[in-house]
């Protein structure tokens, strides 16, 4: 159960604690656009590439745990090919962060399918055999939020670009989002990687919380670093520059 409650964490509440701390603390986020653009970045780049980066893994290299843990018998060869299911929407979730077109409602499409499809399977084992593993049940959990917050969130960003003098397609706006989406990569890899690391390891909680902690310091570095952006405690020294 402390390995399920740990993949909700990470992958569905941390990337919207994250946006919250930048929106919190970085001055440039000036209008409603920033701020879903912030949140549509890290559920892509968490939710969505490193939950799928992560899946891949762990169904790939650790499949007999990832069996155990949802109750079911290990060794099947159906396992390898939801590891590569999950490594395309990992892939998907990368290219997503960096795209403002359709790409993102295709991505959000294709997670939203497979996370109702498969909560809907275990949802049909825990009626036909009683299954009540952490990863038979806690899991919809996660598999049900991330797509509504997806889905949320992108529809209310269609919105707020809709309205009348949004500055989306401006240049300011653009040069503005480049420093998030060049941070989202190592932070994905980062928190990925420390969560496979930690399940090899047995210290998932400890390593995991340690990889976010340092995606979240390169994040940070990313942003102090950026003339586009203004955090609360980097003002003078930008303003000195």
């Amino acid at each position: 159960m402390a390995i399920v409650a740990l993949r909700l964490f990470i992958f569905t509440l941390f990337p919207v604690l994250m946006a919250w701390a930048i929106i919190r603390i970085d001055r440039s986020v000036t209008s409603r656009e920033r701020e879903l653009e912030i949140v549509l970045i890290f559920l892509f780049a968490i939710g969505v590439a490193g939950n799928g980066i992560f899946n891949f893994i762990s169904h790939f290299f650790l499949s007999d745990v990832v069996a155990a843990s949802i109750g079911w018998e290990a060794g099947s060869p159906f396992q390898l090919e939801v590891a590569f299911t999950n490594l395309a929407l990992g892939v998907l979730g990368i290219v997503a962060t960096g795209r403002r077109d359709g790409f993102r409602e295709a991505t959000v499409l294709a997670v939203t399918i497979f996370a109702v499809g498969a909560t809907i399977v275990h949802i049909l084992d825990i009626v036909a055999t009683g299954n009540l593993a952490p990863g038979n049940t806690l899991q919809n959990i996660s598999n049900l939020i991330r797509p509504a917050l997806l889905i949320w969130a992108l529809v209310a960003d269609r919105r707020a670009e809709a309205a009348p003098q949004a500055e989306v397609e401006t240049i300011e706006f653009d040069r503005w989002r480049m420093p998030l989406v060049q941070s989202s990569a190592p932070l994905v890899i980062s928190i990925s990687a420390a969560y496979g690391l930690g399940f090899a390891l047995g210290q998932p909680w400890l390593i995991s919380l340690l990889g976010a902690a340092i995606g979240v310091c390169i994040v940070m570095f990313v942003l102090v670093r950026s003339p586009w952006h203004e955090l609360v405690w980097g003002s003078s020294a930008k303003r000195a520059s």
